[in-house]
């Protein structure tokens, strides 16, 4: 299958990436996705399994699942069984593969996160504590007009569940500002959750019509200008919060799943904490790529982290035979 390794590099034999399903049925106002890949279809949990199987085989310890709204997997197709989704039934299979060190999914929709997928952060060791749920909006008005079907109450106890199984989990999400209709009552709604929730970071996009959804043919288009504006200012204050919560691993131990060189200096070796924090260290390649290492965090930088390489030796030579 194409898709096994597909947009890996180097680092493909530590990660890999594997889709699950294709279409979405959401229909969320601003999103061309259903009208250009149809309907949600899915593969059985027994073909996943079996490429998931391969990966490791080849030498793959992290496995990402992949889906336009992932946590919908098999709603029809499989179903409900003993009070666990489709989604987590496949999670229940695929963490059961011998040799696989970690599990990750993306991307996720609020709706799908029932109390069996939130629980299964608990009772999963190798589901990473780490979720990116894309909120859109603070605004119950516009997420109503966006078609997201939850509310900002609802956001937030999805939130607070999550954090009551594991207070460290990393959180991210997705945000539109200048969505049309967007009052400044709205922008500054969306700006109070950013700050209730503390993500660790988030992708903010300025909204841009798409020819085709209904969205675009909406009266109350916001300036350019405005939203650049709304654009900027969130962002700063997400990545104030971001750095904030990345200071917190100062002077702590974590551990990391290390995939290769780092994208930024390839004399230096990078991994990521199973709440998704890259950590850059200076170590061998030969020896700790494909590893989970412990590392003390020394310093920090923009959504990075620098481990300290001399309290653990990873320098020392390689042991002869």
């Amino acid at each position: 299958k194409e898709h096994l390794l597909k947009g890996n590099t180097e680092k493909s034999s530590v990660t890999a990436f594997v889709s699950i399903m294709q279409g979405c049925n959401q229909y969320c106002t601003f999103c061309i996705v259903p009208y250009t890949r149809g309907k949600e279809r899915c593969r059985s949990i027994e073909e996943i399994v079996l490429e998931c199987q391969q990966l490791v085989d080849r030498g793959v310890r992290e496995i990402t699942l992949l889906g336009q709204i992932v946590n919908s997997y098999g709603k029809r197709e499989i179903g409900m069984k003993d009070g666990k989704s489709a989604f987590v039934q496949l999670l229940d299979a695929v963490h059961q593969i011998e040799d696989l060190e970690r599990i990750r999914f993306t991307s996720p929709h609020p709706k799908g996160y029932g109390d069996d997928l939130i629980e299964a952060y608990g009772r999963l060791p190798k589901l990473c504590p780490s979720a990116h749920i894309p909120v859109q909006s603070g605004s119950d008005r516009l997420l109503k007009r966006m078609h997201r079907v939850y509310t900002r109450e609802r956001f937030l106890e999805i939130i607070h569940k999550l954090r009551k199984v594991n207070p460290h989990i990393g959180l991210t999400t997705d945000i539109i500002v200048g969505f049309p209709g967007e009052t400044e009552e709205d922008f500054q709604a969306t700006m109070s959750l950013a700050e209730e929730v503390g993500f660790d970071n988030a992708f903010v996009f300025k909204y841009s019509q798409r020819t085709g959804t209904p969205a675009s043919e909406m009266d109350g288009q916001i300036p350019k200008e405005i939203i650049e504006s709304r654009h900027a200012i969130l962002l700063k204050r997400i990545t104030e919060i971001g750095r904030k919560r990345y200071e917190q691993f100062l002077n702590r131990e974590v551990e990391i799943l290390v995939e290769g060189p780092s994208r930024r200096n390839s004399e230096r070796l990078e991994g990521r904490t199973g709440c998704n924090k890259i950590v850059v260290f200076e170590g061998n390649k030969q020896r700790h790529q494909g590893q989970l290492l412990k590392l003390n965090i020394e310093r920090t930088g923009s959504f990075t982290l620098y481990g300290d390489p001399a309290i653990l030796n990873v320098n020392d030579p390689l042991p002869t035979c």
